[in-house]
């Protein structure tokens, strides 16, 4: 049950029921101390009272008394009765022998005041009527709490009243707290998304005019910061490992694997496949540069080679060293048969200034082959007509050849 009372969904529940718990404790606590307080009061209150009609009643009834006249006796007592907060009186002579007596109708009472009557004068007063110093008579006096019972329940009454205004300014203080505390949270929960769910590290958290919350978020900011600073860090190390995965060492140009997935999207693409071509590039004398210099000198050749195709293509078109002394490039948005031509030429005339190198005159020259990407049935086919093409063209003497099916 305690758990059930407990398991909150929202803030604003949480707040409504713990004040309306403090709430009911405290009205009460103090419903049942002013209660309390009031009963006391008034039951000391009554009984004086009661003494002073008591004594009243028996200085008005002792000239009857003595003349023994019971019906002007009747007349008092019935007036006592029916005026004032009195249940009955009877009256005895000075043997204690009843007189008459008076009761208040008991279409006057309920059930209730019957119950109050009993709580507040179970006992009835015994005064004594007096003459020249002789007991002629006595007083029986029943109080009546009909007067207690209708004070006790204005009582009630304005604590009802009050009750519904405290419970009204209650749900007003509730209701413009969970505001003011929604107010603060707000930004917090927004900002809490947005870096769970777009890695939004370099958001911070704003200043807050709730101390705990402001200390929370100066917490989260530097948690960020850490964060921030690790995530700059691994995105940093990611993007090494990626171009060292994907490029060659010596050339920094892309690997055969990255030139592989690159052809691969060209075929899947078949707006970019109409107008793709693939190049391939081998040198022609790169043993002989390596016999004659020494493999140092060779790989400044292969890095200048690297330099030189990647200045003599477009900015879009993509050069690739497969292996040794292989390269290859997809060019992109070849539209006519000349612009490969032209291309073809261009290439050949970047490698016709010799590599100096610490004092070293070292010439290099390489054979081109074209295969047009609309042609091919593959990626596969593509290489191997470029390939073809590339060896066709060592035999010839301007060195590039386009492959035609």
């Amino acid at each position: 049950m305690i758990k059930k009372y407990f398991d909150l969904r929202s803030l604003q529940s949480v707040f409504r029921r713990s004040q309306f718990i403090i709430f009911a404790i405290t009205f009460l606590i103090c419903t049942l101390t002013f209660t309390s307080i009031s009963v006391f009061t008034v039951k000391s209150y009554a009984k004086q009272n009661l003494v002073l009609v008591s004594r009243t009643v028996a200085e008005r009834i002792q000239p009857a008394l003595v003349f023994q006249d019971e019906l002007t006796i009747n007349q008092i007592i019935q007036e006592y009765t029916q005026q004032h907060s009195v249940r009955s009186i009877q009256i005895n002579n000075n043997t204690g022998q009843p007189i008459t007596n008076s009761i208040k109708d008991k279409h006057q009472y309920s059930s209730l005041q019957s119950m109050f009557d009993r709580f507040f004068f179970k006992d009835p007063l015994h005064i004594d009527v007096s003459h020249n110093g002789e007991k002629v008579g006595e007083v029986v006096l029943y109080g009546s709490s009909n007067e207690i019972l209708m004070f006790l329940l204005k009582i009630f009454l304005g604590l009802l009243v009050g009750m519904l205004f405290m419970v009204f300014a209650l749900w007003w203080s509730v209701n413009v707290t969970y505001q003011h505390i929604m107010n603060s949270i707000s930004p917090i929960s927004h900002i809490a998304q947005m870096v769970s769910k777009q890695k939004a590290y370099n958001l911070r958290f704003p200043q807050n005019n709730i101390k705990e919350f402001n200390d929370l978020n100066i917490v989260f900011n530097e948690l960020l910061e850490e964060i921030q600073s690790w995530h700059i860090h691994l995105q940093s190390e990611n993007s090494q490992l990626t171009h060292q995965v994907q490029h060659d060492d010596l050339t920094q140009l892309p690997n055969r694997n990255y030139f592989n997935q690159v052809l691969k999207d060209v075929f899947l693409n078949p707006e970019l496949r109409e107008h793709a071509a693939l190049v391939f590039i081998d040198s022609n004398n790169f043993k002989a540069i390596n016999d004659k210099y020494g493999h140092p000198i060779g790989d400044e050749v292969l890095k200048e080679t690297a330099l030189r195709l990647k200045a003599s293509t477009r900015q879009n078109d993509f050069v690739a060293r497969l292996s040794g002394d292989e390269f290859a490039i997809v060019l992109k948005s070849v539209h006519q048969v000349e612009h490969l031509i032209s291309i073809a030429e261009n290439l050949i005339k970047c490698c016709a200034e010799p590599l100096i190198y610490k004092d070293h005159v070292v010439p290099f020259s390489f054979s081109i082959g074209i295969a047009i990407a609309k042609e091919a049935n593959s990626p596969e086919d593509l290489i191997a007509q470029a390939d073809q093409a590339m060896y066709k063209a060592k035999t010839l003497k301007h060195h590039w050849f386009i492959y035609h099916s």
